[in-house]
């Protein structure tokens, strides 16, 4: 009987710790499970150089060539860097990444190398840099197994809704409703910490934060509209579109230069990259340095 009793004891105190071990190793396992909130100090980063450079840069009128003025933005958008809390490393990339995509500040390249069309809708299977575009580099990405099914379904579905958008056959208030929707696709597919989720979700988290300061700096194209005898929310779409392609751009350009240096993708690398392209194709959509640059 003692050994009954001993037995049976012994068995409820092994179950007890099989499941509280069971329990634990679930909570740390949703602990890791990416959600795009996650990255919601990207989003934060990317909407403050929209603010600094809507309120802070000034026109810089001697300059008179189209590159020199790129690099100027460029310039402006390095030094606010240093003011941004992340660390020196990130600094490091972020600074680097932007030199990478400061061409993205003009609309014609930016959406020549996003979905392979000029700016007057005249459509090419590549864009005139021969180059691969946004659409071509995530079903490469896919093909060779840098990122799952889910990965591609979200940032393609994202693409074309961006494509769609900037062509004036879906509205911002619907392009947002779809982003939120892919924002919970992400938050239930189960991410895994440093894995592809990481560009993921910096992608959607700058989408969505871009959308929200767009809704509430209209008067950011100002200069634009001015030009144009049409109002700031006519204008927002084409504008937006080329904020949020940059940084679909940025990211699935980034993982793909990332695996070709090293054979493995940095994916912490990716998400900077992913910001660096929104910044150049944002800081590019504020209207007075549009209307500069045009």
């Amino acid at each position: 009987m003692k050994n009954i009793k001993f037995i049976l004891g012994f068995s409820l105190i092994a179950i007890f710790f099989i499941v509280a071990c069971s329990k634990e190793d679930s909570t740390n396992i949703e602990t890791t499970q990416l959600k795009v909130s996650d990255f919601n100090k990207i989003g934060e980063i990317h909407n403050s150089f929209l603010t600094n450079v809507k309120d802070n840069f000034e026109i810089i009128e001697t300059l008179t060539n189209e590159q020199e003025k790129i690099e100027a933005i460029y310039q402006f958008n390095k030094d606010f860097v240093t003011s941004l809390d992340i660390s020196a490393t990130e600094k490091n990339l972020l600074i680097a990444d932007l030199d990478k995509t400061k061409s993205l500040v003009k609309e014609d390249v930016l959406i020549s190398k996003s979905f392979g069309i000029a700016l007057n809708n005249k459509y090419y299977s590549k864009n005139q840099e021969n180059e691969e575009n946004l659409f071509d580099i995530i079903e490469n990405l896919k093909t060779d197994g840098k990122i799952n099914n889910e990965s591609y379904q979200i940032l393609n579905s994202l693409s074309n809704d961006l494509k769609a958008n900037y062509e004036g056959s879906l509205s911002d208030n619907q392009l947002k409703i779809n982003v939120q929707s892919l924002i919970n696709d992400f938050n239930n597919a189960g991410y895994s910490e440093n894995s592809e989720g990481v560009m993921v979700g910096t992608v959607l988290s700058i989408s969505i934060s871009s959308i929200e300061w767009w809704e509430q700096n209209p008067d950011a194209l100002d200069n634009l509209a001015s030009r144009s005898n049409v109002s700031n929310k006519a204008l927002i779409a084409p504008w937006l579109a080329a904020d949020l392609v940059g940084a679909a751009w940025g990211g699935a350009t980034g993982a793909i230069a990332s695996y070709a240096g090293t054979g493995e993708v940095n994916w912490t690398a990716v998400g900077i990259g992913a910001a660096s392209g929104a910044i150049s194709g944002s800081t590019g959509a504020i209207g007075k340095i549009a209307s500069w640059l045009f």
